[in-house]
């Protein structure tokens, strides 16, 4: 089965039809009844403001669920929170520490803001991607300000205890505040997700959404978690919105009654994920399973690898280039979609790949 194109659909409307779109993260799944339900209950009933600082029951729910204490910001996304950290914490021109490969509007909210991009690239080792401790103590004494994503999109780590640890024991030497993107938190398998914030709470804001975890990318909506001094410097950045009420709405119904859809997801994601470490092996790409996230990163012999791919496999991708300079022989694959979709697209990448390399 490969799904017809949808015009109301980013991922399969960017294209043109015949291409297989592997790109943009978000689900081919259904959105779960729950969540349906809960919003077209609130579509039939009250639709004008909403309080400004949002729903009080939502909130206690993120902080409950989250393993999170502080202060709640509602914000029209993640993506808002790393531009509004970036013009609170720092200053044009100063420099601002992130990891590499990274979420290409972690390295937009730097550049476009005028400040000096720190990168700290993760280490390829046998086990899998590493945080590199000591390249962040060397850059560390430059910055005030750490971006730091995790689960880590595109390499889908998920941190240890002992790696968190470490990284909080830095950033407290260093007085670095730490943005902590854990969008993806939901969507991990062996290993459960730990929020950094147990190991800097004094330091750290988490910036959390249901957009990943729950397929809710059009219902844009997030929040920043975290001690009241950073959460109220971060509010004078955000825009001057009112939270979405259906987005709230699909929230909480979310974390009150999700987990079925999200466990029962979550076992889709990993067949797919284990289909395509295989195939990867097969076909010889450097790859390392993704410990959370439904990303795959892989790793090429072809030059501006995306473009190649999409010319000769009518297969769309990420670009490696768009995640930090000397990627482009990767690609990111999104991997949540139907199996038979998946597997007509792993077969035109290893054609194509038997071509190219």
């Amino acid at each position: 089965m490969v799904l017809p194109p949808r015009k109301d659909s980013l991922k399969w409307s960017a294209y043109p039809e015949g291409v297989l779109p592997l790109w943009v993260a978000d689900m081919d799944f259904p959105v779960a009844e729950p969540i349906r339900k809960a919003i077209r209950e609130r579509a039939e009933g009250f639709l004008g403001y909403p309080p400004r600082e949002g729903d009080p029951e939502l909130k206690a729910l993120l902080l409950e669920r989250g393993g999170l204490e502080g202060e709640v910001a509602f914000m029209p996304g993640v993506v808002v929170g790393l531009y509004a950290a970036v013009a609170a914490f720092t200053a044009p021109g100063q420099g601002v520490l992130s990891q590499v490969p990274v979420y290409p509007p972690f390295l937009a909210a730097i550049r476009e803001q005028k400040r000096t991009l720190l990168a700290n690239p993760l280490r390829e080792t046998e086990e899998g991607w590493r945080l590199d401790l000591s390249g962040l103590e060397r850059l560390a004494y430059a910055s005030r300000l750490l971006l730091f994503c995790h689960p880590q999109n595109p390499t889908g780590r998920v941190f240890t205890e002992e790696e968190l640890l470490a990284l909080a024991q830095i950033a407290k030497k260093h007085d670095l505040i730490v943005v902590s993107d854990e969008l993806h938190a939901p969507l991990t398998y062996e290993r459960p997700h730990v929020p950094l914030a147990r190991f800097l709470p004094e330091r750290t804001l988490t910036l959390v959404g249901p957009g990943k975890a729950y397929n809710l990318a059009g219902l844009p909506i997030g929040a920043a978690v975290g001690p009241k001094p950073l959460v109220e410097a971060l509010k004078r950045h955000l825009p001057h919105t009112f939270p979405n009420v259906l987005a709230m709405a699909a929230w909480k119904a979310a974390l009150l009654e999700g987990e079925d859809w999200l466990r029962e997801t979550r076992e889709r994601l990993k067949a797919n994920r284990d289909r395509v470490a295989a195939w990867a092996k097969e076909v010889g790409l450097g790859h390392f399973p993704p410990e959370g996230t439904y990303l795959a990163w892989l790793k090429t012999g072809i030059p501006k690898a995306a473009a190649y791919l999409l010319q000769e496999a009518r297969v769309a991708l990420n670009p490696g280039e768009n995640f930090g300079e000397g990627y482009d022989r990767y690609v990111r694959l999104n991997f949540a979609t139907y199996p038979e979709v998946l597997e007509e697209a792993l077969r035109r990448l290893g054609e194509a790949l038997g071509r190219g390399g």
